[in-house]
């Protein structure tokens, strides 16, 4: 029997094919691989891949960061996103008093609340505008703000000077109708008028510090026992009746009706004096009137008609005149302290 040896092409084609391999050929190169050939996972090479990921991820976050920061920067720096404090509108100007009219308000405002010159529309805080309006004395409170396109609106209720508070023979402070202080130097004297004087006996003026603040009494010695003068506040109340719009244009064509001085520290009550010398025992501040007394209403009603039959000329001796319900009555003496 004739023996034969196995033919080697065949070996050469299952080399060919991957089946066997071949101790003399080169290794090729293998793919990342994260399974062994034993079936389990590669754990080094898995953590290794993990890592790199997570830094390419937070490459990508900060470098996307940094430049959405950038474009947000200046976006916000573009003029059409930028308006100047100055150019804020208020929807009711100022006082006609006030120095300077809307310009200066909105700049002593500005220095107020220490706001920059321009504003970021989109850098605003929901409530800045508002508190720095609220910080100035003569802004009452901030009704509404508004952001139409490329502008700010602002409706403000302002504090009017009322009365104007004589302590000794020089100094004089300047109130609303809450007894607020309001700056002295803010106040065009040409175009206040004549306001309301309240005056009386052992007024004490208050601190420099207080402007904007409502009136206390109070001594260098002790300022901390400060205390809220209520004749004052009172005062200042009744005086910011009669300079209601309404009672204001009646006083234009009635000298009777035209209030002049409040005298604060009777005892028995407030006094005011009119444009033609006639001494009135007003009593108490409106709204804060006594069961046995009119309302501030009925008081100047009662008055407008006294002042239509000239009832309230002066008199031959000295005296005052009270109210009742209905009418008014004339009394001995005057006010004393």
């Amino acid at each position: 029997m004739e023996y034969r040896e196995p033919s080697r092409i065949v070996a050469s084609e299952r080399r060919a094919d991957g089946l066997i391999e071949d101790a003399d050929s080169p290794s090729r190169l293998r793919r990342f691989e994260f399974v062994r050939r034993t079936g389990r996972l590669d754990g080094r090479r898995l953590l290794g891949a993990f890592l790199l990921a997570s830094v390419a991820v937070v490459v990508v976050l900060y470098v996307g960061r940094q430049a959405l920061d950038g474009l947000v920067s200046w976006l916000h720096k573009q003029p059409r996103y930028q308006i100047r404090f100055d150019q804020i509108q208020l929807a009711t100007p100022p006082p006609d008093c006030f120095r300077g009219g809307a310009a200066a308000f909105l700049e002593r405002v500005r220095k107020t609340a220490n706001e920059p010159e321009t504003l970021s529309v989109l850098d605003l805080k929901p409530d800045q505008i508002v508190n720095a309006f609220k910080r100035f004395p003569w802004v009452e409170n901030v009704e509404s703000v508004a952001f139409p396109p490329g502008s700010i609106v602002v409706q403000l209720a302002y504090n009017e000077p009322a009365a104007v508070v004589q302590v000794g023979t020089v100094e004089q402070v300047v109130l609303d109708r809450h007894g607020v202080l309001l700056p002295i130097e803010d106040i065009d004297s040409a175009r206040l008028g004549r306001p309301i004087r309240i005056t009386g006996t052992g007024l004490v003026a208050p601190a420099s510090t207080r402007i904007g603040l409502v009136w206390k009494t109070e001594t260098p010695e002790q300022p901390e026992l400060a205390k809220v003068d209520r004749r004052i506040l009172q005062a200042a109340k009744l005086a910011g009746f009669f300079m209601e719009p309404k009672r204001k244009r009646e006083a234009e064509s009635s000298q009777a009706l035209r209030m002049l001085v409040i005298f604060a520290t009777d005892r028995r009550g407030l006094f005011v004096q009119n444009a033609e010398n006639a001494m009135l025992l007003w009593r108490e501040a409106p709204g804060e009137e006594k069961p046995d007394e009119p309302s501030a209403d009925e008081k100047w009603r009662i008055l407008a008609a006294k002042a239509k039959s000239n009832a309230l000329e002066p008199q031959k001796k000295p005296g005052y005149w009270t109210f009742s319900h209905n009418d008014m009555q004339f009394a001995p003496t005057g006010p004393r302290s």
